[in-house]
């Protein structure tokens, strides 16, 4: 077999129209890998890329004893190896001389965004059933979702006893291929974690995501978006497989994840935001629309609507920690965890009562 034809096989390939394949695959080619050297290694930061492997076979080495065989065009090898990489930890190596593709991730974004409406029945699922082997090599399945999920932004914000308690509370219910998790419009009522099978996130053609389509691992959680600004889901999620999902409620959520997600500044940040323009190390962003913010913005703050944030949380500087204006309400809130999520040190400004408020206006420079 052609090693793109077993590329097509591949995850998320398979969901593509055989005819709109030839495009997206035209210009790739298999790069040759020698015995024994390095394909991929856990901690090392990844090209903008996902590797698929086409012929031949790697090693999977967790660690000196614990190692796993990969063979091109069945079980593990029909995801990226960078996803295989990144829940199961190691490097994989070349056990014989083979072959990798590496496939652009914005290439298949954009693939995914145009691709035809369709039944996720589809043939290629038929032809090769995609067993516990795909979705978690070493069939530890209850391990596999927990690992993934502790190494989670959201799960990393959490004390041990909280995680224990979250852990606690969450109900498990079994969902089959096709089935809808959530539905986008609908009022958020849960959060969600992927135990078992592999979801897919359907994002509205006019959204921040224009369209795009994601895949959800074991491990993986969503929902908790619309928890936090207490909005309609922005999005639809269905099984792609039959699989399992945890479920937490809205009560406990709010009473266990919340306050941890949101943290207000204290006393200290507080009275640092009234000289912001002269403290190098943090920086004040109001999230309202720019009506709003030329009403009453506090001095020395940056406006950045929320519906901008996503796009600009990377040219934020990592090194100072961020407050955002309690303006928002709803939207502050949401902004401070998206910040968060994102690696991104920020609080959220204590109300207009406290004492190191700020109460005086300013108008904003454009």
């Amino acid at each position: 077999m052609d090693s793109l034809d077993i590329l097509a096989r591949c995850y998320p390939f398979h969901q593509i129209e055989q005819r709109e394949m030839a495009p997206l695959l035209k210009g790739l080619a298999p790069h040759p890998y020698k015995r024994g050297q390095a394909v991929l290694r856990s901690g090392v930061k990844q090209a903008e890329t996902l590797s698929y492997l086409v012929e031949g076979s790697v090693e999977l080495r967790r660690s000196f004893f614990d190692r796993e065989t990969i063979q091109a065009g069945e079980g593990s090898a029909l995801q990226p190896l960078d996803y295989l990489l990144m829940s199961e930890g190691g490097q994989i190596l070349a056990l014989d001389n083979c072959s990798i593709v590496q496939v652009a991730r914005d290439l298949i974004d954009r693939s995914m965004a145009v691709s035809s409406p369709r039944d996720y029945g589809v043939a290629a699922l038929h032809e090769t059933d995609f067993s516990e082997e795909f979705l978690v090599s070493d069939g530890a399945v209850a391990v596999d979702w927990m690992s993934r999920f502790l190494q989670s932004p959201l799960a990393q914000h959490l004390p041990a006893m909280v995680i224990q308690q979250l852990l606690a509370c969450f109900t498990s219910e079994d969902m089959a291929r096709g089935a809808e998790v959530v539905r986008r419009g609908e009022v958020g009522e849960a959060l969600y974690v992927v135990t078992r099978g592999m979801a897919l996130v359907r994002t509205d053609a006019h959204s921040v995501f224009q369209g795009r389509e994601f895949s959800l691992l074991p491990g993986d959680y969503f929902g908790e978006e619309s928890l936090v600004a207490d909005t309609l889901r922005n999005a639809t999620v269905v099984m792609e497989v039959d699989g399992t999902v945890a479920r937490l409620d809205r009560e406990a959520f709010d009473q266990l994840v919340r306050p941890y997600l949101i943290p207000e500044a204290d006393d200290a940040m507080m009275e640092r935001s009234l000289v912001a323009s002269s403290d190098a190390k943090l920086a004040v962003i109001d999230v309202r629309f720019p009506m709003e913010y030329r009403r009453d913005a506090l001095p020395h703050s940056i406006n950045i609507p929320v519906p901008l944030l996503r796009a600009r949380v990377g040219l934020l500087d990592r090194q100072r920690q961020h407050l955002v204006t309690y303006h928002g309400g709803r939207r502050s809130e949401l902004a401070v965890f998206l910040l968060r999520q994102a690696g991104i040190e920020a609080y959220l400004m204590a109300p207009s009562g406290h004492r190191f408020a700020q109460v005086s206006l300013a108008k904003a420079n454009y």
